[in-house]
């Protein structure tokens, strides 16, 4: 399956033409310099209350981070293959969909939302040195054994499943979130 090219916002609304100055971050995670209005998801803002209200009236959320969830989240809605993956998510999971509504609150599905999109942005850092990406991501623990010389080989496939695993992360969260 080939994974969608999504869109995530960052920065801060500009006041005179109601435009949210953004870098997008697709599917792989690549970053890109773009506009995008600034209304935001529905669900996405009842689940921000929530969880605002769960963290005590203060949420530890930017608005450029709110934004950027929000675009992420219109991009993968709207592909195709993602719709699929998750109506097989909704259909063949229902029971462990359902068992991690029960489980988990707004706060944790905003949070964990958070860590998504920062560790997408993260990657653009650490994959500018592609070699070196491969040693750090090792020396953490973070390369199965079996994969290793295959990622030394080729960096850019590590970076690429990098990017899938961390989408997918996203999508999942998503979904127990019930914005998608």
């Amino acid at each position: 399956m080939t994974l969608p090219m999504s869109h995530a916002q960052f920065g801060l609304p500009k006041k005179k033409d109601n435009k949210a100055s953004q870098a997008e971050v697709n599917a792989d995670g690549n970053i890109q310099e773009g506009t995008a209005t600034n209304e935001m998801n529905l669900s996405l803002i009842q689940l921000l209350s929530k969880a605002e209200k769960q963290a005590g009236g203060t949420l530890a959320l930017s608005q450029e981070d709110a934004f950027a969830i929000d675009g992420l989240l219109k991009q993968a809605v709207q592909d195709p293959d993602t719709q699929v993956l998750v109506q097989e998510m909704k259909t063949m999971q229902r029971e462990v969909l359902e068992q991690m509504l029960g489980e988990t609150t707004p706060l944790d599905i905003v949070n964990n939302l958070k860590a998504v999109m920062s560790e997408l942005v993260s990657l653009e850092i650490l994959f500018q040195d592609k070699d070196r990406a491969v040693r750090e991501m090792d020396k953490e623990g973070m390369i199965e054994e079996h994969r290793l010389a295959e990622y030394k080989k080729n960096p850019d496939l590590l970076e690429q499943d990098t990017r899938k695993a961390l989408y997918m992360t996203f999508v999942s969260t998503a979904v127990v979130g019930d914005l998608m």
